[in-house]
């Protein structure tokens, strides 16, 4: 009202967007937030668990990286956002331990049932007479190594063309061979 003031502003924008730029983080920190996406939290909805880095000094950087954003940014939302995507690559990393944990414990009750099975079918027991008869009976048995038959327990049977992965083999063949089981005889 003392004076007239001659600052016009935009019809199209007439809000200043000075506090509206973008966010600028530094080389570091954008990396280590395109790890963490890329490799741990990226992994998870996907359920690709075994894909999850296990790397500590790898895990300790990123770690490392996005601790020191959180300790130097003034911006509570910012911190948030950078605390959230710390915790969700530890989640990932937990995720991946027990996707891990679970085979090898269904594994374990695989082999507990396998051996409850062949006690309650007398696998032990020994006839000390038998008798034949005038029959003959041909049967063919078809059995899977067990690596096969634990695999198809826990994940199901792979889709026709496509066959089992190899990931998951693998770790079904580590867990046998900590527990003394060829996974292939």
């Amino acid at each position: 009202m003392t004076g007239s003031q001659n600052t016009s502003k935009s019809l199209i924008n007439p809000v200043s967007t000075s506090s509206q730029q973008e966010l600028q983080f530094g080389f570091e920190l954008s990396n280590a937030l395109q790890k963490i996406e890329t490799f741990y939290v990226g992994k998870m909805p996907l359920r690709k668990y075994l894909e999850i880095p296990t790397s500590l000094p790898a895990f300790l950087s990123l770690n490392d990286t996005v601790l020191n954003a959180i300790s130097k940014q003034k911006n509570s939302s910012l911190r948030l956002l950078f605390e959230i995507a710390r915790d969700g690559m530890e989640g990932a990393v937990n995720s991946r331990t027990l996707y891990v944990e679970n085979a090898e414990l269904d594994i374990r009750v695989l082999m507990l049932n396998k051996k409850v099975e062949d006690i309650l079918s007398g696998k032990n027991e020994t006839k000390a007479i038998g008798c034949t008869s005038g029959k003959l009976t041909i049967t063919k048995t078809f059995k899977l190594s067990p690596i096969y038959s634990y695999y198809i327990y826990l994940y199901g049977m792979p889709a026709y063309g496509v066959g089992f992965e190899a990931s998951k083999l693998s770790l079904l063949a580590s867990i046998m061979q900590k527990y003394g089981v060829n996974p292939y005889k």
